[in-house]
């Protein structure tokens, strides 16, 4: 995975884990519309709004907890980080669940019984 992404022994039993970085992002018009970018497997970014488009220029940006860090703070709001994964319940069937993770840093994340969960 990436750094955008929390440890945890969820990992053994969920599919399907990503981490997608959602706001309001605005748009040269001033008009702001939704706008998201999948960070699961980005090891660094610097995330730009392009037009309301929220694009990873590649370079090396600090990233504050979870959140990848970049101009687009300056263009957009409602600023979340969600993780979201099927998670394997106890009867062994699979339950889709998501995790804000927005103001979390260095946590470990667990599956409780299909639930994604903050140790």
């Amino acid at each position: 995975m990436s750094q955008y992404v929390p440890e945890g022994s969820f990992t053994r039993t969920s599919r399907n884990i990503k981490s997608t970085l959602y706001a309001q992002a605005q748009k040269r018009d001033q008009s702001w519309i939704p706008a998201g970018l999948d960070i699961t497997n980005l090891n660094s970014a610097e995330v730009t709004n392009l037009d309301g488009f929220l694009v990873n220029t590649g370079n090396h940006g600090a990233p504050s907890g979870y959140v990848p860090s970049g101009s687009y703070a300056k263009t957009s709001r409602e600023i979340t980080v969600v993780l979201s994964a099927e998670c394997q319940k106890r009867d062994q069937s699979w339950q889709y669940s998501t995790l804000v993770i927005s103001n979390l840093e260095n946590v470990s994340i667990s599956n409780i019984d299909g639930v994604l969960t903050v140790d």
